[in-house]
C-alpha cells in the first residue's frame, strides 16, 4: 500500500493559497471585461491600473517594513483577507457609467448612418436585429447632430447658394457646434447593410426645420449623431457606444469604481506581501520547495475561474449583459474560510533588529542583486501584459470572427484559460520547480522564463481562433509558475534572516514597477495598434531581454546562488539578536 506523507505544519497554508486564490482569481482575472462591461475604454482601464499597481507598489513597501518592525504579521494578514472579502460585496453595486446613444451620419452621393462594429455589444439582441425578416416597415427616428467643419468662411458662403444637403448644413450650423432643432429621419431594415466592420442604414428620408431636405449630397460630411427617440428599439441598443467618450474624472461613477478597486488591491498586495515568506518561514532550510505550497494557489485559482466563469454564463442566458455577481459571491464566501485557515497558521514574529537597514543597504548595492531585481520587474510587467488585457484580446477575436457560440459562452472559455494555466502549466512546474532549480541554477531558469513568454506572446499573434489560446496558455507553467519560484526562493537565500519581510517587501514594490508600466504602455499600445501588433512587440522584447540575461550571465553581473550556502556575514552577526517567538 502506498502512503502518502505531508507536513502537517504546512498544511493549512496550503489551505490558505487554495482559498485566497481561488477568491481573487475570478475576480482579478474577468476584472478587464467587467471595466469593459462597466463602459471604460482600454487605455482608460490601463491607465487606472497603472494607479492601482502604484497604490499597491506602496503597500507593498510599507506591509514590509511594519511586519519586521513590529510583531503583527498574523493581525495584518488576517484583516487584509477579511477586508477583501467585504470590498468583494460592494463590488456588485458598482455603477456603469453613462453611455451614449447614437451613430455617424456621412454625407457623399448619399447621406447614411453607420454603426462601427467596435461599438457594438456583441450578443443575442444584436444577432436577433441583424437576422430579422427585413420588410417595408417604416422606421422613425429624431437625431440631434453635431457639426463638423470643415473649409474656410469663402467656402461656406460658396455652398450657401446649392440645394444639396450638405450645403443646406453648413447654411444651418456655421460656427455652431451642436444643432438644438432635431433632425428626423425614416428608414427601413431592408436597406440596411451588413459591410466587414460596420452596419449602414440607407435613409428613407431626412427632415429638418420641418423641411424635406434631398438625399443626394454634392460636398463630404461625417457628422456623430446623438440618437433622442426611435420606433425600433433594436436600433437604439445596438447604437448604444459601450465605451465612455469624455474625461471620466468628472464621473461620480468612475470615483466609485477606482476607490473600491484601489482598497480591494491594497488589500490583496498586503495578503500577498505577507504570504509569501510566512510559507518560507514554515518551510525553514528548504526555500527552494516554495513551489510545492504555491502550487495550491494555482489549484484555487484554476479550479474557481473555470467554476465561475460557467457560471457567469449560465446566469447571463438570455440576458444582455454579463452577470459577474457569481465572481463576488464567490469570494464573500471563500474569503470566510481563509479567515478559519489564517487563525490555525503558525506564524514566526521576529523583532526588528538595530542593525537591519544596514544590511539591506549592503545588500541593494551588490550588482547581483540590481540585475535580480531588473529580472523580475520585466518578468512581472510582462505577466501584467498578458493578465490585463488577453481577455480583452480575445473578445476581440470573437467580434471579428461573429460568432455567437463562442460569444454566449465567451466566460466559459476564459476560465478554461485560467485553468489550463494552473493545472495544465502552473501546478506542474510548482511541483517540480526545485528540482529544476536545483539542476540548472537560477539564473539559467530567469533565461529561460523570459524565452518561454517572447514564444508564448508571439503566439497570440498568429491564432485566429480564441480557443487555441487554451493550448497556448500550457506555456503559462514556464513563464509564470517558474519565474515565480525563482523569485522567492532566490529572495529568501540572499537575503539577511532579519530582513526577509523587507526584502520581499522591496521585492513586490519593483514588481508593482513592472506592473504599472505594463498597464499604462499595455493600454496605450493596443488602443492604437491593436492587440496583434502589441503583443507581438512585447514578444520581441522578451527575447531581447533573454538574450541579455544571457550575456549578463557570461560575463558574471549575475550569481548564482542556488547550490551555494550563501549567508551573508550581517546575517550571522544579527541573527543573536533576533527575538522570535512562535504564535499559534
Amino acid at each position: 500500500m502506498v502512503k502518502i506523507h505531508f507536513n502537517q505544519k504546512l498544511l493549512p497554508m496550503k489551505f490558505n493559497y487554495f482559498f485566497f486564490y481561488g477568491c481573487i482569481g475570478p475576480m482579478y482575472g474577468f476584472l478587464p471585461t467587467i471595466a469593459k462591461q462597466l463602459g471604460y475604454s482600454i487605455t482608460t482601464y490601463g491607465v487606472t491600473m497603472t494607479f492601482m499597481s502604484m497604490i499597491s507598489m506602496v503597500f507593498s513597501l510599507v506591509a514590509g517594513i511594519i511586519v519586521d518592525r513590529f510583531r503583527v504579521k498574523k493581525t495584518l494578514f488576517f484583516t487584509a483577507t477579511l477586508l477583501l472579502g467585504v470590498i468583494s460585496f460592494f463590488f456588485m453595486f458598482v455603477p456603469k457609467v453613462p453611455l451614449e446613444i447614437g451613430m455617424d451620419m456621412k454625407c457623399n452621393s448619399e447621406i447614411i448612418l453607420i454603426v462601427h462594429a467596435d461599438n457594438v455589444q456583441q450578443n443575442t439582441y444584436n444577432t436577433t436585429l441583424f437576422n430579422h425578416e427585413k420588410n417595408d416597415e417604416l422606421i422613425t427616428c429624431k437625431l440631434i447632430c453635431q457639426n463638423t467643419m470643415f473649409g474656410d468662411h469663402h467656402q461656406i458662403n460658396k455652398l450657401n447658394n446649392q440645394s444639396h444637403f450638405s450645403d443646406y448644413w453648413m447654411t444651418t450650423t456655421k460656427y455652431i457646434k451642436n444643432i438644438n432643432e432635431e433632425i428626423g429621419v425614416t428608414l427601413k431594415l431592408k436597406d440596411m447593410e451588413l459591410t466587414e466592420n460596420s452596419y449602414v442604414f440607407h435613409l428613407s428620408s431626412i427632415q429638418m426645420n420641418g423641411t424635406e431636405i434631398p438625399l443626394t449630397c454634392k460636398y463630404n460630411l461625417n457628422t456623430f449623431c446623438h440618437i433622442t427617440s426611435c420606433s425600433n428599439e433594436a436600433i437604439i441598443h445596438v447604437a448604444t457606444i459601450t465605451t465612455y467618450r469624455g474625461n471620466v474624472l468628472y464621473l461620480h461613477q468612475f470615483w466609485i469604481f477606482f476607490l473600491i478597486l484601489s482598497t480591494s488591491c491594497a488589500c490583496i498586495v498586503i495578503s500577498v506581501t505577507l504570504q509569501s515568506p510566512i510559507c518560507l518561514d514554515l518551510l525553514e532550510d528548504k526555500p527552494e520547495d516554495f513551489g510545492k505550497q504555491k502550487c495550491w494557489s494555482s489549484f484555487g485559482w484554476g479550479f474557481f475561474s473555470i467554476f465561475i466563469g460557467w457560471l457567469v454564463d449560465w446566469f447571463s442566458i438570455n440576458k444582455k449583459e454579463k452577470e459577474y455577481s457569481p465572481v463576488f459571491y464567490s469570494c464573500i464566501l471563500l474569503t470566510i474560510c481563509n479567515l478559519f485557515v489564517i487563525n490555525k497558521i503558525k506564524v514566526v514574529e521576529t523583532k526588528k533588529p538595530e542593525k537591519q537597514w544596514k544590511n539591506i543597504y549592503g545588500l541593494l548595492s551588490k550588482h547581483y542583486v540590481i540585475a535580480f531585481y531588473i529580472w523580475s520587474i520585466f518578468n512581472t510587467f510582462l505577466h501584467a501584459i498578458v493578465t490585463h488585457f488577453l481577455f480583452w484580446y480575445m473578445e476581440d477575436l470573437v467580434v471579428v470572427n461573429n460568432d455567437y457560440s463562442q460569444r454566449a459562452w465567451i466566460k466559459t472559455l476564459q476560465g478554461l484559460a485560467q485553468g489550463i494555466q494552473c493545472f495544465g502549466g502552473e501546478i506542474p512546474f510548482y511541483f517540480c520547480s526545485g528540482w529544476i532549480i536545483r539542476k540548472m541554477g537560477h539564473i539559467n531558469c530567469m533565461a529561460l522564463v523570459l524565452g518561454s513568454m517572447a514564444i508564448r506572446l508571439y503566439l497570440y499573434t498568429v491564432i485566429w481562433n480564441p480557443a487555441w489560446i487554451i493550448a497556448i496558455e500550457l506555456l503559462n507553467g514556464v513563464s509564470y509558475a517558474l519565474a515565480v519560484s525563482v523569485k522567492m526562493s532566490y529572495a529568501k537565500i540572499m537575503s539577511p534572516e532579519d530582513a526577509t519581510y523587507t526584502i520581499i517587501g522591496i521585492l513586490a514594490f519593483f514588481d508593482c514597477i513592472g506592473e504599472s508600466l505594463a498597464s499604462l504602455l499595455g493600454g496605450f499600445l493596443f488602443q492604437s495598434y491593436g492587440g496583434v501588433w502589441s503583443f507581438r512587440f512585447f514578444a520581441y522584447s522578451s527575447a531581447f531581454m533573454c538574450f541579455l540575461n544571457i550575456l549578463s550571465n557570461r560575463f558574471g553581473l549575475t550569481k548564482d546562488l542556488a547550490n551555494c550556502n550563501f549567508v551573508p556575514v550581517s546575517m550571522i552577526e544579527n541573527s543573536k539578536d533576533d527575538d522570535v517567538v512562535n504564535e499559534n
